[in-house]
């Protein structure tokens, strides 16, 4: 994959597993993908079997979060996907992104670390070592947790570089960079946490 599809679905993989998703909910997904690739309206199809699946009350469901897991689905695709057109990469992505669910289910401190990497450093996750040092405990316990989400309004955009101002005490105001991200200058965003200091300064935010 080039590193436009491979940040997509990295992403999509991010919010699903954030949002509390079943992995084998987007397999069937791409089982239905897979099944279409070669119709040419096969994305339209996929757009309308998620939404289907998300506002019908009468799909065959197999918990009362099946819908919950649809609807997440639907956003991921809808926010994500929006630019792609091409059925076969629509599947690459989508494939990449339900072995990503897994991986970081199982690790999700390493989804938040691949979230900070500069886009030409990411790649396929790989089992990262055990660590044998523990960093020393800081001297105040910061206010706002590594992971949590914050509001924010968007001020700038210049290429891959977003400028936001926090809506927090100190109202940082700090840059992230994110190939295509679709926020527009003025809107209001939620930022996931990736950085704070031993006072509580938040000194890093991802989407």
């Amino acid at each position: 994959m080039d590193k436009k599809q491979w940040s997509i679905a990295h992403d999509i993989a991010f919010d699903l597993v954030d949002w509390g998703t079943d992995p084998n909910e987007l397999g069937k997904v791409v089982a239905f993908m897979r099944r279409y690739k070669g119709e040419s309206d096969a994305k339209n199809r996929l757009m309308s079997l998620i939404q289907r699946l998300a506002n019908t009350r009468n799909a065959l469901i197999r918990s009362r979060q099946t819908q919950r897991f649809y609807r997440n689905i639907q956003e991921a695709c809808e926010t994500h996907l929006y630019d792609v057109s091409d059925t076969g990469e629509i599947l690459t992505i989508l494939g990449w992104s339900l072995r990503l669910m897994r991986y970081y289910r199982v690790e999700p401190e390493r989804a938040v670390e691949e979230q900070r990497l500069p886009q030409t450093q990411q790649q396929t996750p790989k089992q990262p070592p055990t660590q044998t040092s523990q960093r020393p405990k800081a001297p105040e316990k910061p206010k706002v947790k590594v992971g949590a989400r914050v509001n924010a309004t968007i001020l700038k955009k210049d290429g891959f570089k977003v400028t936001v101002q926090l809506q927090t005490d100190e109202n940082e105001e700090l840059v992230f960079e994110r190939p295509y991200y679709p926020g527009v200058i003025g809107a209001k965003v939620k930022l996931r946490v990736t950085d704070v200091d031993d006072t509580g300064k938040i000194n890093g935010v991802i989407p």
